[in-house]
């Protein structure tokens, strides 16, 4: 990569962005983001870029236009230049759901509450039909079942939510949130919920990801943690990491790769 002014690509950016990227979102959530319906394209000029990078997007678009996507990816990126993919760990969350599993039907009380919110963590975002989910709900409870477990998987995000909803300014509004029961909601509006963007169509590990990043032509390609990558000074975005080192996202699996010259 060119050690100066590189150019920088944050797709799918939410409201985690940085004034030195090019942020692009489907809607803009801060000054200066691009907005742009990404499941049409990356809307960049071939080779435009020595970085891209997207985090908790790739889940949200189906199986099938993944490899098109990450292709697209490839496309607006320099020879040479990286791409960074962060997503959901499915192998981390299943390896811990199947240890918390063994041990709540050993009558381990502590696991059994991690068990369930594992199970939220796999399921609820692939299958939910409004917003926020049973995850949401989780958040709601007062102490949280399973709560420092839940902080250590969900990261700065998750603290950031609990805040807000203990707030005790924001008392009326929580205590005025309803109750959803999904068997109420019409099948129109389970529909305009599922095309909505909030929930996911797929989740990757390490193999399937590598594998879809291969195909899609990306050499050199490697799971990293949040602190490392190939992207020169990369931490000090604050991206993947926050100002005071803590993994925005611990749940996630990480990995770059490179367009080949």
């Amino acid at each position: 990569m060119p050690a100066s002014s590189p150019r920088l690509l944050n797709l799918g950016c939410g409201a985690r962005f940085h004034p030195d990227w090019v942020n692009v979102d489907f809607k803009a959530q801060g000054p200066g983001v691009q907005t742009c319906d990404l499941t049409r394209g990356v809307p960049f000029a071939e080779a435009s870029f020595d970085a891209v990078y997207h985090s908790h997007l790739l889940e949200h678009f189906p199986a099938s236009a993944a490899p098109g996507f990450l292709a697209e990816c490839l496309r607006v990126l320099a020879p040479g230049g990286i791409l960074r993919v962060a997503v959901p760990d499915l192998e981390a969350m299943a390896r811990l759901y199947l240890k918390r599993l063994d041990k709540a039907l050993a009558g381990d009380r502590e696991a059994e509450a991690q068990y369930d919110w594992l199970l939220l963590e796999m399921l609820d975002q692939l299958v939910r039909v409004f917003p926020g989910g049973r995850m949401f709900r989780a958040f709601l409870k007062d102490p949280m079942p399973a709560e420092s477990f839940v902080l250590a998987r969900a990261g700065a995000e998750a603290r950031e939510t609990l805040t807000r909803l203990r707030d005790p300014a924001n008392a009326a509004a929580v205590r005025a949130i309803p109750e959803i029961d999904e068997r109420d909601l019409t099948p129109a509006e389970v529909g305009a919920f599922r095309t909505s963007g909030e929930a996911h169509q797929w989740m990757y590990d390490r193999f399937s990801l590598g594998r879809l990043m291969r195909a899609a032509g990306f050499e050199e390609v490697r799971v990293v943690t949040a602190q490392e990558s190939g992207i020169p000074e990369f931490a000090a975005f604050c991206l993947d990491v926050g100002g005071d080192g803590a993994v925005r996202k611990p749940d996630s699996l990480f990995m770059e790769g490179v367009r080949p010259a």
